[in-house]
């Protein structure tokens, strides 16, 4: 801090050195929008400290008495279990809510902390600050660095601080981030410390016990920091200047003598557990819009169907190559096909009646049925037939049913006499919810020879892992034995030994060396060799263990240490392929700026507001805003998205509009590619919201489309793949998902680049998988329709869905012949349910051997086999493997990623351009008078 100006008391130079680096953070190239840090520092001062905190982190003292060496708070969380804290943030209109009481499961209440005294939270879901008018931020503290959108909501990085004249009672100093308090207490992490003399050691400790108990409890594990400053007493002079800093911060601060006697009970309390029913919640919540309560009352053991060994053999014939039963694992498999019911028909028997509740799902073993959809006409009602069902390749039907609680779309009628297998829905979906894959693929995540594999790979890995059963002193594992096993702990516990002989006697005797449980692992270096076992593993108590061996694993990824190599090569060609497109984009910048001078970008919103700027034309019109093109100084390219507040309002899209806004900050400094377009900056006025992009924009994509009949030349679609596949690309590395492909949501600039837009359904899904249904019907890719969760691979699907469309002018599953809206879209999720890769049809349009090669293999129903959803870096081209296929041999993979590429129509574009300056009118916002609580932080 320097040496401490006489006139200014030293609590606000303190106190300073927080908020100047908040505020440097802020205007720092670091988007700290919604993210921020805790911060907790000891000043030492001779024989005085002083401990200045924001955030949740902690500081305490051990101390000697009576009683031993006890714990004293130097600190006081800020978190929304303080009355004050919690006071002061709804003071800014914040909304203080655990995420039970925000998603209704629990009713609203603040009396969190009833059971703080005793120090122990069963639940793990403390209460946090949240947005009136959406859900978000999400912080459980009341005080940080950063967090820009929550500061805006009394979350600022003010410290509270504290000073202390040390005695010779005070032994220990111990500083640590909240990690390390989630599970153990303030007197915990101090009979820790006590024990050791070292504070090396000591710190050690700390850690090993947080990570053990984070694993315990949770799936993951929070960042776990500590230092422990272990005080010697020698005399320490007082100087004027310190006492002064004491006795300043004494009379100024009421923390030392008030907070810490008396908010010290409101201390966030520690976890100790989570029970089963919310870690399920958690881990599905997506669903739960799917899942109904019924769905969760349904027993499967109360509905098991007794079956021959001729039925069963039957069943596992006619759903052997069923894409649904493809997704389960062989014990998910068997509890479906326990609780099927055998259903005989007759000719003419209705299986299925449009319009009718949907609650079954049917394998059809023998007979043929016909399935007929009723609509109105200007003749009245008629019935047409749609499909056919052939016995003989045992299909399925009413698969609609599984994924969505509506009415049947059609009806099906048995042409013959045949059998069906009938399988009740809500068992099904039960089966998708209770999948272990989740979980187990998260702790496959933490294995550290496996961290080279992507998830799909985890996920197909976690399918194949066998479950093995062993009783309480079994040994699972001899220590020098040869083993070529891996096992995870699907439920008990184990404990690892080791043989040490006893000096003189040549007897054996084994240690404990680690204790394992329930989501642990162990023997990961047998999938690389033969190494011995280094030590005995053996079962406490009944243990369950999921195991795969080596030739398991390489029969289904291939040798681990090719991956790994492989992975490395990945990495370091991605990484030459960046640097080479930032290299040429930023010449490319250099030399444009040369040419038409410079304009500070910092200014363009001033520019704006005052009129500076002058709008050239509207690029397209939503139901609450406009995309406006302006004229700049220089040149500098600016397209602004206007939204009205009244009209956000009236439509009720608050939440939606702050959700956009925000992915495009973060968006700002992780994905840069011609295809997205970079975000410059944000304001308000009196009626709008403004979103100022460094771009110029002219029409959406489905206005060329429909200039050309909606078909495009090859080489034009080519192009426009290729820039959509490096913006897809670039937002699959910044973890999101885009699920809103189709022509109307992608926008063409003054340069002829496709560029994406519209982000209202994009999400930040950090490797997992979502279950959300959205986006546009005939774009929908199969796993989302099936609500059997999703990733990345959503996006590839749109995109050869769009290829499609381009090159013929309609989409693969287009239903456009009912009038009602609400059936065209289950018939269009009904036939994408049904959907086989062999099903798809291409019109007889002149097309290359090589496009419909890689149609067929982004358009394939599984996730799995689709090209590109596997996460694999073609080391050629540094990017996804899909720039291998040949149709894709032509392009220039760095200049389509920097933009400088040449594009079709774009001597088109430009005259369109022209046009819309021409036909261009003031864009004037209805006035505004609510609340403008709701964007907050924009």
């Amino acid at each position: 801090m320097g040496k401490a100006n006489a006139s200014v008391p030293f609590t606000e130079i303190y106190s300073n050195c927080f908020t100047d680096t908040n505020a440097k953070l802020h205007t720092s190239r670091i988007d700290d929008s919604l993210s921020g840090t805790t911060a907790i520092t000891c000043f030492m001062d001779g024989n005085i400290i002083h401990i200045a905190n924001v955030g949740d982190s902690r500081a305490v003292i051990a101390k000697t008495d009576a009683a031993g060496i006890v714990a004293s708070p130097l600190s006081v969380d800020q978190t929304p279990y303080r009355t004050d804290e919690r006071d002061r943030v709804k003071r800014y209109g914040a909304r203080v809510l655990t995420m039970d009481q925000l998603e209704g499961i629990t009713p609203i209440h603040e009396n969190w902390a009833t059971a703080v005294n005793e120090e122990v939270d069963e639940d793990g879901d403390p209460p946090r600050v949240w947005s009136p008018t959406g859900n978000f931020p999400g912080t459980a503290f009341t005080r940080s660095i950063g967090d820009e959108i929550a500061e805006s909501l009394g979350v600022f990085a003010t410290p509270e601080i504290a000073s202390l004249q040390l005695t010779s009672n005070d032994r220990y100093v111990i500083i640590a981030s909240d990690g390390v308090f989630e599970f153990l207490t303030n007197q915990a992490v101090v009979d820790i410390v006590k024990t050791y003399d070292n504070p090396l050691e000591a710190c050690e400790k700390v850690v090993a016990e947080s990570y053990r108990l984070w694993l315990h409890y949770e799936l993951r594990t929070d960042d776990i920091t500590i230092i422990c400053i272990y005080l010697e007493h020698a005399v320490v002079p007082e100087t004027a200047e310190s006492t002064q800093r004491l006795a300043s911060q004494q009379a100024n601060d009421l923390l030392t003598t008030n907070i810490l006697n008396t908010r010290v009970t409101e201390q966030r309390p520690v976890r100790r557990g989570m029970s089963k029913q919310k870690r399920r919640d958690q881990m599905k919540k997506d669903m739960a819009k799917m899942v109904t309560d019924e769905d969760l009352n349904y027993n499967m053991s109360d509905h098991v169907v007794a079956k021959s060994k001729l039925e069963m053999d039957k069943i596992l014939e006619i759903t052997a190559a069923n894409w649904l039963f493809k997704q389960l694992n062989a014990q998910q498999r068997t509890d479906v096909y326990k609780v099927m019911i055998r259903v005989n028909v007759n000719e003419g028997d209705v299986v299925i009646r449009q319009g009718d509740p949907g609650d079954h799902f049917y394998c059809v073993q023998s007979g043929d049925y016909q399935v007929t959809v009723k609509s109105e006409s200007t003749t009245g009602q008629r019935e047409d037939i749609v499909h056919m069902y052939r016995g003989d390749t045992h299909p399925s039907f009413g698969e609609l049913a599984l994924m969505h609680n509506a009415p049947r779309s059609s009806s099906v009628v048995a042409l013959t006499k045949g059998v069906l297998w009938a399988i009740d829905c809500r068992a099904f979906r039960l089966v998708f919810m209770k999948s272990p894959t989740n979980v187990i693929v998260q702790t496959l995540k933490k294995v550290d020879v496996l961290k080279s594999l992507t998830t799909s790979q985890l996920e197909r890995l976690a399918t194949k892992l066998t479950e093995i059963t062993f009783e309480d002193g079994d040994y699972i594992l001899n220590q020098g034995t040869i083993g070529d096993t891996f096992y995870v702990i699907k439920e008990g516990a184990c404990i690892c030994t080791m043989w040490d002989t006893a000096p003189g006697e040549g007897e054996r005797r084994s240690r404990e060396v680690l204790r394992l449980r329930q989501h642990q692992y162990f023997g990961e270096r047998a999938l690389f060799n033969d190494a011995p076992r280094a030590a005995n593993v053996i079962s406490v108590g009944r243990t369950k263990l999921l195991q795969i061996g080596r030739q398991t694993f390489e029969e289904i990824l291939g040798p681990l240490q090719q991956i790994i190599d492989n992975d490395r090569a990945q990495r370091e060609a991605k990484h030459l392929f960046q640097s080479a497109v930032s290299n040429l984009r930023d010449s490319t910048a250099i030399a444009i700026a040369a040419a038409a001078g410079t304009q500070d970008r910092s200014t363009l919103k001033d520019d704006v507001l005052r009129g500076a700027v002058v709008p050239k034309y509207v690029t397209q019109s939503t139901e609450v805003g406009l995309l406006v093109t302006y004229e700049t100084f220089s040149h500098v390219p600016l397209t602004v998205r206007t939204i009205s507040k009244k009209s956000t309002k009236s439509f009720n899209k608050m939440e939606e509009v702050m959700r956009e806004v925000h992915l495009h900050k973060n968006l700002r400094t992780n994905c840069r590619v011609a295809s997205v377009p970079p975000l410059l900056g944000t304001w308000t006025d009196a009626n709008g919201l403004y979103m100022a992009f460094e771009t110029n924009l002219v029409c959406d994509f489905a206005t060329l489309m429909t200039d050309h009949d909606a078909k495009l030349p090859e080489e034009a679609v080519r192009q426009y793949a290729a820039q959509l596949l490096v913006g897809l690309e670039s937002l699959h590395d910044a973890g999101y998902v885009y699920r809103n492909m189709n022509p109307e949501n992608l926008v063409l600039d003054t340069f002829g680049y496709l560029q994406l837009h519209d982000f209202r359904y994009a999400k930040c899904i950090d490797d997992t998988r979502t279950y959300t249904l959205c986006g546009t019907a005939e774009y929908t890719a199969p796993e989302m329709v099936s609500a059997q969760g999703h990733s990345f691979g959503v996006d590839i699907w749109g995109l050869g869905i769009l290829i499609y469309e381009m090159l013929f002018g309609v989409t693969p599953f287009a239903c456009d012949d009912l009038e009602n809206d609400k059936d065209v879209v289950l018939a269009v999720y009904s036939k994408i349910s049904r959907y086989d890769k062999k099903d798809l049809v291409m019109p007889d349009h002149e097309r290359s051997r090589e496009v419909t090669d890689l149609l067929t293999q982004l358009l394939h129903h599984s996730p799995d086999d689709r090209l590109g959803c596997q996460g694999v870096v073609d080391i050629t081209t540094g990017g996804s493997v899909i720039r291998s296929h040949p149709w894709f041999a032509s392009v220039d993979w760095i200049k389509v990623a920097a933009g400088v590429q040449a594009a079709p129509h774009v001597v088109e574009i430009t005259t369109k351009a022209k046009q819309l300056e021409v036909q261009a009118t003031p864009c004037i916002l209805a006035e505004y008078s609510d609340s403008n609580v709701w964007f907050d932080g924009f």
